[in-house]
């Protein structure tokens, strides 16, 4: 039996043929002249990581260094509308942090498991026509809660069909059906999510339950509208995690027009519900009921600030006494609410409340990015108090170095002190170090 990325590899040759088969003579009469008319991008990256506790009872401080990168390529299009896209992404142990032998105890997993990664993460047969887009094979798929999470080396990507149709001007409807999932840390596509086992198919970085253990599961089924248009943006979705959660989720921005200062202010609000699905893997009820909301302030050349609030109301006996079922993004600290901060939020640290005041801004012409933020959760006794503190520089090179950026994230999280019954941790420092270069 073909490997998952076999077939995948396989799928995208054989729709590349019939592509070629179906061009029209004004592209090419050969494989070569036709692929030249496509488009391609891609980047070169190296990430450093680093984890320290400060408490002696903490586990062992961690680190990983891997190199890689991505290729992407999208035919021109042939037949009626139809195009091939595939992308390749590739992440290596560069300095032999990662090689399982003396040091890996002390490796930090998250960042490209325990093996390689080398994948054929989208392998897909696109058809658009005027306001009709359909892809099917494997893809990304970026919606709130089932997104790419790229913030590591290679992003989760998804194997199944996605349409997005174009309702009227600034009203898209998305319908996607998603059957397999490939985690950030994986090579191949699995029946599984974050709530597996810790190691399964190489997924790290999650939050594993013990009741789905290996159990795999049916993937899910998305519909939502997303809307744009005169200072505001809305969208409102409807997700079926087979196995887990039925899930509703919305929220809207509305930005002001600029005063005399070109200050502009924005304000938005956020809405979670979940309940029980069908054979729920869980083994436990699901009820879960989130609100949140923001304020802040958009100035010129990009620079803005916000403070944002979300909470989440107890359902004692259910799901983490009401806590979010998230089987796509609960480890990542890559959903969708207000509060969320770079090493976790309230998906990863449970039921109760959590603010945040965060800002970005911009310096030597747009040279230099620089987001700070601090955030405040209040998830005791399930999940002791914590706070956390996020800085994040990027310097973006221009001239003949342009395409080049060096980018440093520091995570400072207090609080971690055992109370709930994890590990005492002390003061938490979590570093990453990104250099990258895009063509």
């Amino acid at each position: 039996m073909l490997q998952p990325d076999t077939r995948a590899r396989r799928f995208l040759l054989a729709l590349a043929a019939s592509a070629i088969v179906a061009a029209p003579a004004s592209h090419a009469s050969t494989l070569q002249s036709f692929l030249s008319q496509g488009t391609y991008n891609g980047y070169l990256r190296d990430y450093y990581f680093t984890r320290n506790f400060t408490s002696a009872a903490a586990p062992f401080d961690l680190k990983a260094n891997s190199f890689g990168g991505m290729f992407n390529y999208l035919t021109p299009t042939f037949g009626p509308g139809f195009k091939v896209g595939g992308t390749f992404w590739s992440a290596q142990d560069l300095f032999g942090l990662n090689n399982g032998t003396g040091n890996y105890g002390h490796l930090e997993t998250t960042l490209a498991g325990t093996q390689p990664i080398q994948t054929l993460g989208q392998a897909y047969l696109q058809y658009q026509h005027h306001d009709v887009l359909v892809r099917a094979g494997n893809q990304l798929m970026n919606t709130p809660w089932m997104g790419p999470s790229d913030s590591r080396m290679v992003p989760a990507t998804y194997q199944g069909v996605l349409a997005d149709v174009t309702v009227t001007r600034g009203i898209d409807l998305v319908l996607a059906r998603e059957y397999r999932w490939k985690s950030r840390t994986s090579s191949n596509f699995s029946e599984t999510n974050l709530y597996n086992t810790n190691g399964l198919d190489n997924i790290y970085g999650g939050q594993p339950n013990a009741a789905v253990g290996t159990q795999g599961n049916n993937g899910t089924a998305v519909a939502g509208l997303t809307y744009h248009g005169h200072g505001d943006i809305g969208q409102a979705w409807y997700y079926k995690f087979y196995g887990l959660t039925n899930a509703v989720y919305a929220d809207d921005a509305y930005t002001f027009n600029k005063a005399g200062l070109g200050i502009a202010p924005v304000i938005g609000a956020q809405y979670l519900h979940e309940s029980s699905g069908a054979n729920n893997m869980l083994l436990s009820n699901v009820n879960n009921d989130t609100y949140g909301a923001m304020a802040g302030l958009n100035f010129d050349h990009g620079d803005t600030v916000a403070v944002s609030y979300d909470t989440i109301s107890t359902h004692a006996g259910t799901f983490k006494n009401g806590g979010i079922v998230s089987p796509y993004s609960a480890g990542y600290a890559t959903d969708p609410l207000y509060t969320t901060s770079m090493t976790a939020g309230l998906v990863e640290k449970g039921v109760g409340d959590a603010w945040k005041v965060a800002g970005t801004f911009y310096f030597i012409q747009q040279q230099m990015r620089f987001i700070a933020s601090y955030a405040r959760y209040n998830t005791a006794p399930n999940f002791a108090n914590t706070d956390e503190t996020d800085l994040d520089v990027t310097w973006f090179f221009h001239g003949i170095l342009k395409g080049l950026s060096a980018r440093n994230r520091l995570g400072i999280v207090q609080g971690l002190n055992g109370s709930d019954g994890s590990p005492n941790l002390g003061t938490f420092y979590f570093n990453r170090v990104m250099l990258e270069y895009d063509f």
